[in-house]
């Protein structure tokens, strides 16, 4: 809990490092660091994310197996078949299905509330209608190529802290697109589009794992 909650922390500092923000969006005036950004991030990955995750990666992803394999093949087939067999099933879940019916709508979800808007959950239900289908989709891209190395190669006790070190990156990359006036639809440029941009009212960072 505490790494997780250290890690989101991170990524929201190295996102506001690296890409200042300039106050009222006007690149004439200085830059401004949002410690409340910081410590939502944190509270986040330290109370939220982090308990969940250990209990869907390490307690319950690892011990799902294929239901599209019956078990008179399952007899037939080397361990090694089968474990392909299931990590594909696994990863399908993982990185295809979890994100888009559990992580996005949860981040969205408890970091509204954290913001203290008046109606965390209109504001929760508008990102979601508005960006939903574009961080999905940036998340099958950065999540499912990291998620199979994961469960083919990484022990299962090393994968929440290798998810961690890469959502780092993830959130800072999110973090510039989604608090970065001038990004995002109509900008032309190919990663903005896919993921949107809100103004910087409206939002603060963007982490989905």
């Amino acid at each position: 809990m505490v790494s997780t909650g250290l890690f989101f922390g991170l990524g929201d500092c190295l996102a506001q490092a690296l890409f200042p923000h300039h106050i009222d969006d006007d690149v004439n005036k200085g830059t401004e660091f949002h410690y409340q950004r910081t410590i939502r991030a944190s509270i986040y990955g330290l109370l939220i994310f982090a308990p969940l995750s250990v209990k869907w990666h390490r307690m319950t992803l690892p011990y799902l197996k294929s239901p599209f394999m019956l078990a008179a093949r399952r007899a037939r087939l080397t361990p090694t078949h089968i474990d392909v067999h299931d990590n594909l099933f696994r990863l399908a879940l993982d990185a295809l299905l979890m994100p888009g019916l559990v992580w996005i709508p949860l981040y969205n979800t408890a970091m509204s509330a954290l913001a203290l808007h008046e109606d965390p959950f209109k504001v929760a239900t508008d990102k979601l209608r508005n960006n939903w289908w574009n961080v999905l989709r940036a998340s099958w891209t950065v999540w499912t190529p990291l998620q199979l190395v994961n469960l083919f190669f990484v022990p299962v006790h090393l994968r929440i802290v290798l998810a961690n070190v890469w959502s780092i990156g993830w959130n800072c990359f999110l973090s510039f697109v989604h608090n970065t006036k001038g990004h995002g639809k109509g900008s032309g440029l190919l990663v903005e589009e896919l993921v949107d941009i809100e103004s910087a009212d409206e939002e603060q960072t963007m982490v989905y794992a």
